[in-house]
């Protein structure tokens, strides 16, 4: 008995459940609620529009549309072309079919297999589209109305793209639809910890030759959530193991030209500002100055950048005076670490974002140490190092 249970656990696990990642029990209590104001809004959009009520009547596809696009919002399959297309070509298709093909079960096939070449053809790939050809397909089999069928249609889709865009849009962390990421400029593209890049993924996706519901940027930021974490598992240092622990830092109020005296004689990129109690407000670096020097063309950049750490006399400044007036602030993105955390964080802030440096501060918030990207280099390096003893003794 023992046995045959095992086998049928082996079995069920090989071939009837898929290798996927279960939902945690907020996203399913979110997906739950999604569903239900979103097929309450769904069908309060067909009650509402000023149409005959045949052409305002619920049909069955759009109930397993609403699983996918509350349930999976930002799966390709649930976006605004996938539902539209992967709908109303399957509707034209199958009425199509249904009115011109006899018998009806030629009908019913060629109109499933016509919609799901057309929506592999159109990137309009959406599983409902199937329901519906065969559904379109019945009605004009049965001798229903052209124009009522495709009104019908053409509302189902509006109302549950409405419902989808006003319930998933009021969800954190949940955004429809999945807009494409706009072209950024060369200064803002960022690349993944390997160099993985657009090409690459594309590359990928084309020799699997096979569809897979998921995005290129969520493949991207899957692919470096797990390099992090293999990186934090096979470094374990942590940031106070490799940080500077005396580290310059300025105030609030400390003047322009000082700042600057220090970044100079430190030869230092970036300070942190931090308030009476050490705690980190804020960081000051070369760009923040230059990006407050004022453009005149009769003058050198030296000499704007001069006028700038120059001290205004008097009470009243048209430009700022002070540090706390140019430096960066976590509301502008600044990101700090504890010092107890993984080199793996600090390692991320400086490969992904635009800051110089990364102050560390204990658990009271107040400034602990700094690492620099030279710092990180030399303990990555001595890492690699390492790693190639210990293989070159195995």
């Amino acid at each position: 008995m023992n046995t045959l249970h095992l086998a049928l656990t082996r079995f069920a696990r090989r071939y009837l459940f898929a290798d996927a990642a279960p939902l945690s029990v907020t996203e399913r209590w979110r997906s739950t609620i999604a569903a239900l104001l979103g097929v309450l809004i769904y069908e309060g959009v067909l009650f509402v529009v000023p149409v005959p009520a045949e052409a305002r009547r619920l049909l069955a596809p759009l109930g397993a549309t609403s699983v996918i696009v509350f349930t999976l919002p930002h799966s390709p399959l649930a976006q605004p072309w996938s539902v539209i297309g992967g709908l109303m070509l399957p509707a034209l298709v199958g009425f199509a079919c249904g009115l011109w093909t006899t018998p009806s079960y030629l009908a019913f096939g060629l109109a499933v297999a016509i919609s799901v070449g057309l929506m592999g053809w159109l990137r309009c790939i959406h599983p409902p589209g199937g329901a519906m050809a065969l559904v379109m397909a019945s009605a004009a089999t049965q001798g229903l109305d052209a124009a009522t069928s495709f009104a019908a249609a053409g509302w189902n889709i509006t109302a549950i793209l409405i419902a989808a865009t006003a319930v998933n849009n009021l969800i954190p962390g949940r955004r429809y639809p999945l807009c494409s990421p706009a072209v950024a400029t060369p200064r803002q593209q960022r690349q993944s910890p390997a160099g993985i890049q657009h090409p690459d993924l594309a590359a990928a996706l084309a020799e699997i030759d096979a569809y897979l519901d998921v995005s290129e940027d969520d493949l991207a930021q899957v692919f470096q959530r797990a390099a992090r974490h293999a990186f934090h598992r096979h470094v374990l240092l942590t940031c106070a193991d490799i940080m500077e622990t005396t580290p310059l830092s300025v105030a609030f109020a400390t003047d322009l030209n000082e700042a600057w005296r220090l970044l100079n004689r430190h030869n230092r990129s970036s300070l942190p500002v931090v308030d009476r109690a050490q705690r980190v407000i804020g960081l000051v670096s070369l760009e923040d100055f230059l990006r407050h020097v004022e453009p005149d063309n009769g003058q050198r950049i030296g000499d704007n950048v001069r006028r700038l750490l120059r001290p205004t006399p008097g009470s009243h400044s048209d430009k700022p005076e002070v540090v706390g007036q140019i430096m960066q602030t976590p509301r502008d993105g600044l990101r700090v670490v504890n010092a107890g955390d993984g080199i793996a964080l600090a390692a991320d802030v400086l490969g992904h974002d635009t800051q110089r440096v990364v102050p560390v501060v204990d658990n009271s918030g107040r400034l602990a140490g700094l690492i620099t990207p030279a710092v990180m280099t030399a303990v990555l390096l001595q890492h690699e190092a390492l790693d190639y003893v210990r293989s070159d003794e195995g």
